[in-house]
């Protein structure tokens, strides 16, 4: 059995944390962002083509949810939802919309209109995929950061943390499932672990993981100048030698761990968050 107890991991004091966090709803859903104390509680998060986002504002004053980037209202938004308290809303990112309001790489930057640059938030709309996403560092990182579409910051200078995604399908047969993972520190050794049981969140360098154990390692590979690793396709036929072989009826679940020298806290490693995979043959 392949471990990773050789890895510099610490368990936090937050290592009991409900697991809550652990699950993304079933796709296509809503994702609330909730609106406390000046900021959006779900700063990043990456959703799937026909989610719906829903704001909820829990201030005692307005915000607005208002795409762009300049932190001005010119009538060139994507979406502008003005948020008083306790009254949510809502914007469903389907094809018709994303083909109405197209941005680079699907992602939609917003602000607060009464408190510009100081209230900001993104939304990434990625296509259907083979599984959920799970273990975002929100809402309580272990170096007091937060992005619920990635797992905690690191040294890659976006204040995000690394992102895993999917795609290919679940199919056991076809072997062409695909672990994308970026935002990551350039040219940094990465490796990908996977398990079949999650637990609580648990400290691990900068990060959360939760995949729980026994895990085991997947090959490592090199983040490069761009800051970007790609698990697969061949991920079953990787596995198929060992004793604990990928097979249809499963649930596997993945993260990565990378080392990151210049993490923002001093802890030299991090996780991305976890990507779930219900295999099928």
């Amino acid at each position: 059995m392949s471990s990773l107890f050789h890895l510099d991991f610490r368990h936090a004091a937050l290592a009991g944390a409900a697991f809550l966090l652990l699950a993304v709803p079933a796709r296509a859903n809503v994702i609330d962002v909730e609106v406390r104390n000046f900021g959006f509680n779900g700063e990043h998060i990456t959703i799937e083509v026909g989610d719906t986002v829903r704001w909820t504002n829990y201030d005692g004053t307005s915000h607005s949810a208002t795409e762009g980037t300049d932190f001005v209202l010119n009538g060139n938004e994507a979406f502008h939802n003005n948020l008083p308290t306790g009254q949510p809303k809502t914007v469903t990112f389907d094809a018709a919309f994303l083909a109405q309001w197209p941005r680079p790489g699907n992602r939609y930057d917003y602000f607060c209109v009464p408190h510009g640059g100081a209230m900001r938030g993104s939304i990434t709309v990625v296509a259907a995929d083979p599984g959920d996403f799970f273990c975002f560092c929100a809402p309580f990182g272990p170096c007091s950061n937060r992005d619920y579409g990635a797992g905690c910051s690191n040294s890659n200078g976006t204040f995000r943390g690394a992102r895993m995604i999917g795609g290919g399908s679940a199919s056991v047969a076809a072997d062409d499932l695909v672990l994308t993972v970026d935002l990551l520190p350039p040219n940094k050794t990465c490796l990908p672990f996977r398990g079949m049981n999650l637990v609580g969140q648990t400290q691990m360098g900068e990060g959360w993981r939760c995949v729980g154990s026994p895990f085991y390692r997947l090959p490592a590979s090199n983040s490069g100048a761009s800051g970007v690793v790609t698990i697969g396709p061949g991920i079953v036929a990787t596995t198929a030698s060992g004793t604990h072989p990928i097979l249809a009826g499963q649930t596997w679940h993945f993260q990565v761990w990378y080392r990151d020298a210049m993490s923002p806290c001093g802890n030299a490693t991090n996780v991305s968050n976890g990507y779930a995979v219900g295999f099928v043959p």
